[in-house]
């Protein structure tokens, strides 16, 4: 019987373990790049809820699900970073992950947070649930960060929704860390619209 508790206490332990291994635990490297790219807190918000890994995925893949298509006589614009193995192992870990999930004021501590679902930024419908938020113009739209080839690299989606529906794309943000410093390695486009959800 105490070899069954033993056992059983392994068991949850791994498990427990091997789900909250998914994500990356600091944010540092999306407060790094927030400030390489002179992103100020006065001027924009952070929307609570994070933005799903699926759109990590989709946009390294250049392409729903988990095949990798080069279509022939086409420019292949995907990352120099794209291995097939590895992006197997990515997506194969990470599109599981569909829970929604939200940041707490203290993952930004400078920022304000805008509530609410990111396809009704903007909207009558926003304005009406949110009467305080009504002059927010810009708010910054972030996923988790996500592992990617052997933790070499840390990947996160990143965006700012506006008012006035500018055309700066949706990316996926590469970092990696050098000694104590994160540093940007790539910015990967949206390959399929400029501010879509």
């Amino acid at each position: 019987m105490e070899n069954l508790k033993k056992i059983m206490f392994l068991v949850f332990s791994f498990f427990l373990l091997s789900c909250a291994s998914l994500h990356f635990k600091s944010n540092e490297p999306i407060n790094t790049f927030l400030e390489l790219e002179n992103v100020s807190s006065k001027k924009n918000y952070i929307l609570r809820m994070k933005e799903s890994s699926s759109q990590i995925l989709r946009i390294f893949n250049r392409g729903e699900g988990d095949k990798h298509n080069v279509y022939p006589n086409k420019t292949d614009y995907t990352s120099k970073l794209f291995n097939e193995k590895h992006w197997r192992k990515l997506y194969s870990k990470y599109s599981p992950d569909t829970i929604k999930k939200y940041w707490k004021n203290d993952d930004f501590p400078e920022f304000r947070f805008v509530e609410g679902n990111r396809s009704q930024l903007f909207t009558n419908v926003f304005s009406k649930k949110y009467p305080d938020l009504k002059d927010v113009e810009n708010v910054i739209v972030l996923s988790e960060p996500i592992y990617y080839y052997k933790k070499r690299y840390v990947m996160f989606f990143y965006h700012i929704d506006n008012s006035l529906y500018s055309s700066k794309p949706q990316i996926v943000v590469v970092m990696k860390k050098e000694g104590n410093k994160w540093i940007l390695v790539e910015k990967i486009t949206d390959y399929s619209c400029s501010g879509c959800l």
